[in-house]
C-alpha cells in the first residue's frame, strides 16, 4: 500500500510538472494569435473567442441544403512555419496520423453521404489538414486514470469536455468546398483531445490520434447532416 501511494504521489508530481510545460506551450500557440498563415482559407476565418485556437468561416446555412454526396480528400500534413507538432513526432508519424484521420472520416461519413465517382451538382469536397499534435505521455497518462482520485478528476474533466492529464491532442483544420466550383463554403480550426475517461487513448500518441479521429469523424458526420438537412 505504501509503495502504491508513493507511486501515485510521483505520478501526480510528474503530471503537475508536465502540465506547467504544456500550459506554457499552449500559451504561445500560434493559432491563438492568427489562423494558419499557409492556408488559403486563413484570410476568411475569424477567431471565435479572443485567445482561443478556434477559428471559423461559414457561409449561410441555406447554402448547404442542396448537397447530398461527399468526396473526402486524403488528409494533408501542414508544413507552414506555424505548424505545431511536438518535436518528438517524426514526419513518418505525421503521415501515419493523416492516414488514420482519412480512414476514420471516409468510413463514418459514408454512412450518410455517398462518394460519387466524379463531382456532381450536389457534391461537397472535404479537406482536412493536420496542423499540429501533442504527444501522449504513455504510462503516466494511464496511471493518472486508474487510481480512485485520478479517475474522479478525469470524470470531472470528461463532464466539462476537457482532455485528460498527460494525454495529447491534435490540431486540425477543416475546409469544405463545392466540389464542382471549388467555392469555399466552410473553414474551421479546432484542437481536439480524447475524452478524459478514454483509457485506451492514454497508451500512446498513436492511440490518442485514433481516438480523436473516431470522435472527429462522428462529429463531422452529425454536423454535416445538420447543415445539409438530409432526411434521417
Amino acid at each position: 500500500m505504501t509503495r502504491l501511494c508513493s507511486a501515485f504521489r510521483l505520478a501526480l508530481r510528474c503530471a503537475c510538472a508536465v502540465s506547467l510545460v504544456t500550459g506554457a506551450s499552449a500559451a504561445m500557440a500560434q493559432t491563438e494569435d492568427h489562423a494558419p498563415v499557409a492556408m488559403k482559407s486563413s484570410g476568411k476565418m475569424a477567431q471565435d473567442k479572443p485567445g482561443s485556437e478556434s477559428w471559423t468561416y461559414a457561409q449561410p446555412r441555406s447554402v448547404f441544403t442542396k448537397y447530398r454526396t461527399l468526396i473526402v480528400e486524403p488528409t494533408a500534413v501542414y508544413n507552414g512555419p506555424d505548424s505545431q507538432f511536438d518535436g518528438g513526432i517524426s514526419a513518418a508519424d505525421r503521415s501515419k496520423f493523416a492516414v488514420i484521420v482519412t480512414d476514420a472520416l471516409r468510413s463514418e461519413l459514408a454512412k450518410s453521404f455517398p462518394a460519387p465517382a466524379r463531382p456532381q451538382a450536389d457534391t461537397l469536397r472535404l479537406k482536412v489538414t493536420l496542423l499540429g499534435a501533442e504527444q501522449t505521455k504513455g504510462g503516466l497518462a494511464t496511471a493518472t486514470r486508474v487510481t480512485p482520485i485520478g479517475f474522479g478528476l478525469s470524470a470531472v474533466k470528461s463532464a466539462l469536455g476537457k482532455g485528460g492529464s498527460l494525454t495529447g491532442s491534435v490540431l486540425v483544420a477543416v475546409e469544405l468546398y463545392d466540389a464542382r466550383t471549388n467555392e469555399l463554403l466552410l473553414a474551421a480550426v479546432r484542437r481536439r483531445s480524447p475524452d478524459a475517461l478514454d483509457i485506451p487513448a492514454t497508451l500512446g500518441t498513436e492511440e490518442t490520434v485514433k481516438a480523436v479521429a473516431r470522435e472527429f469523424a462522428d462529429t463531422a458526420r452529425k454536423r454535416l447532416e445538420e447543415l445539409t438537412q438530409i432526411p434521417k
